[in-house]
């Protein structure tokens, strides 16, 4: 089975950035890595610098005109218009105007290494974190990175990060590491997690750190990370994508095309047709109808409670 999340750390070297990414007939059938709206838009992001915008809830698509870079991207962003999108050179692209154009923000090549999220507090406040403990924050929008690690002599792989209020935040690592930090990410606390595997995603849902990945694992924690039990999973598929909809409580999704629902600490496998593959990522946006990333495209669904 295709691992995404190993594809994305160890095909960095390969990828190769140029001025700008290239307009494509076929920029749907790529793979895509993250997802996000502001309600009004939503921004897709992959392989080749590929970014896709929908006005419609994903109904169609078009390509943003100006992307200065062809280094894969791997997750994105937005508070209001702004948009922030992060990938491999260690690449940081900005956008201020939902999408349509963009600038590099930070890139550092020489590492050949990626960034895995992006997370904006507000317009000035963010932070992108990715392999071997790479931690850049910015309190003025992107114009400047702070470069540093989220731990001192911690390298592990940083996979999401989430915020759970004003002052909590959490993120989930490779080989059974997570982190939380007590005061809005100005320091860190290393936790272990009690299964030694990666963990590709986390959110915060009903009052509680909902943490999933590798071969199906999913842990819960009711008190932000103190204890965890780890639920009984219908797969063993690696889960790397969530959503959170009104009518549809949790979703989570992941390889071979896996969609398992989230409710009261038990997870139900909910069977959908599909020819797409692995399932990067999804979103939920209005009257049940989900769109789906993948290792192959862009696809929307209306799925109902079941």
């Amino acid at each position: 089975m295709k691992n995404i999340y190993c594809a994305i750390l160890l095909i960095a070297s390969n990828m190769v950035s140029a001025i700008e990414a290239e307009k494509m007939d076929g920029f749907l059938n790529s793979l895509y890595l993250g997802i996000t709206t502001n309600k009004s838009t939503v921004i897709a992001v992959g392989e080749r610098g590929h970014i896709a915008l929908s006005k419609d809830y994903g109904s169609t698509w078009q390509q943003a005109k100006n992307v200065p870079t062809r280094t894969t991207l791997t997750a994105v962003t937005m508070v209001g218009k702004n948009a922030w999108a992060v990938g491999h050179d260690t690449t940081i692209i900005y956008s201020s105007d939902e999408g349509e154009n963009w600038v590099v923000q930070f890139e550092d090549k020489d590492r050949q290494m990626p960034l895995l999220d992006v997370m904006f507090i507000n317009e000035s406040e963010g932070f992108a974190i990715g392999a071997y403990g790479t931690y850049l924050t910015t309190y003025d929008g992107g114009k400047n990175w702070n470069d540093s690690l989220i731990v001192e002599e911690q390298d592990f792989h940083l996979n999401k990060i989430i915020k759970v209020d004003e002052y909590r935040y959490f993120v989930v690592a490779e080989a059974g590491n997570a982190f939380r930090s007590f005061d809005a990410g100005k320091s860190w606390e290393l936790i272990e997690l009690p299964y030694p595997g990666s963990m590709f995603g986390v959110v915060s849902y009903n009052n509680q750190i909902i943490t999933y990945g590798l071969r199906g694992h999913v842990l819960v924690s009711d008190d932000f990370g103190d204890t965890f039990v780890q639920l009984e999973s219908p797969v063993l598929n690696s889960l790397f994508g969530s959503t959170i909809s009104s009518n549809i409580s949790l979703l989570l999704v992941g390889a071979n095309a896996t969609v398992l629902k989230y409710h009261n600490k038990s997870l139900k496998k909910v069977n959908i047709e599909s020819s797409e593959g692995d399932f990067t990522g999804v979103l939920s946006i209005k009257n049940n109808k989900l769109i789906f990333i993948s290792e192959s495209g862009i696809s929307t669904k209306i799925m109902g409670n079941n």
